[in-house]
């Protein structure tokens, strides 16, 4: 019996010693992918400057009741493909905004101002096809809406021709 005990002491043993083992290399393998995984690359220092954005400033404003966003991004914030197309976009739309805001009787925006604006627009979205171009449809199509407005005032439809009475017989 004495020798039973001493032989499955030493067949334990190795297996014992082989459990301790392989926790031991799982234990260094994990402490090792956290330490590469925490080591910045320069590809991840590339990825993360690619992925923040550039401030963008959208401040909506109200005009006659009805607000509308209104997005500006500094110059110095806008780098890359494309940058110089949304700064064109965003110069026309300020453009339009001040000749909205300078008279608020009189038309601002007429069809060869809303075409340029229109072509900016395709051109930015060409040229850099990620960037959110959201606030600036909702700005145009307010000017669009506000424009139709007054026109409608400038330009009202003529009162409806009045038809002679009928004259009865009698």
């Amino acid at each position: 019996m004495r020798y039973v005990f001493a032989g499955l002491l030493v067949l334990l043993g190795h297996a014992v010693q082989a459990q301790i083992g392989l926790l031991q290399t799982g234990g260094r393998a994990a402490v090792s992918a956290h330490s590469l995984a925490k080591r910045p690359t320069k590809a991840g220092a590339k990825a993360k400057e690619a992925a923040a954005p550039p401030v963008k400033y959208v401040t909506p404003f109200t005009y006659r009741g009805q607000t509308v966003s209104h997005q500006r991004t500094a110059a110095d914030q806008l780098k890359g493909k494309g940058s110089t197309e949304i700064l064109a976009l965003e110069a026309l739309l300020e453009e339009t905004y001040t000749a909205m805001r300078a008279d608020s009787a009189q038309s601002f925006c007429p069809p060869a101002r809303f075409d340029a604006i229109a072509a900016a627009a395709r051109t930015a979205a060409g040229a850099r096809p990620s960037w959110d171009y959201y606030a600036y449809q909702n700005e145009l199509a307010f000017y669009q809406q506000e424009e139709a407005r007054r026109q409608r005032l400038l330009n009202p439809p003529p009162p409806p021709a009045r038809r002679p009475p009928v004259k009865r017989r009698g």
